[in-house]
């Protein structure tokens, strides 16, 4: 995937959460997290302009992802200090942020091997090239459009006992 439909996969998979964690924690916390989950969404591909580091390496594997996870839960809970679950949110956002462009990028070809260097295993399902740019644009809608109805589910759930 590219940008757009890296941005747009995270999007549909933390829209679902999004009202639940603003019913449960706070809307400050829910909407945080959106931010967290579109935030990292294209962080893996930083490896783009880094000279040493090749393309869907290092930064493809589930070690990155813990790593990301660790670092947005600890900015997560300086910046939400009065917030208890703030390190554990962050770092579960983070985390599965980073997963899900590992996701992303499993259906391309191109694929990744994202328990590398531990099982160099390599992983595709080759259902679309990641340059598509329909898919990209289909993702892209579908997230922004279930955030947008989630956002507006959590602004009207709790005021009208849903």
């Amino acid at each position: 995937m590219y940008q757009e439909g890296h941005s747009g996969f995270n999007a549909l998979l933390y829209a679902p959460f999004l009202p639940v964690v603003a019913d449960t924690a706070s809307l400050e916390l829910a909407l945080v997290g959106a931010l967290i989950a579109i935030g990292v969404a294209n962080l893996p591909d930083i490896d783009q302009r880094l000279p040493l580091i090749d393309h869907r390496g290092p930064t493809h594997t589930a070690w990155f992802a813990a790593l990301v996870g660790v670092a947005v839960g600890v900015g997560t809970a300086a910046a939400l200090p009065e917030s208890p679950q703030g390190f554990r949110f962050g770092f579960a956002v983070g985390t599965c942020g980073i997963l899900a462009h590992l996701a992303g990028d499993v259906v391309t070809p191109m694929g990744i091997a994202p328990f590398a260097p531990v099982w160099r295993r390599h992983v595709t399902l080759g259902w679309f090239k990641s340059k598509n740019a329909r898919i990209n644009r289909a993702v892209l809608l579908a997230g922004s459009s279930a955030l947008a109805a989630s956002v507006c589910l959590a602004l009207v759930g709790p005021a009208a006992g849903l």
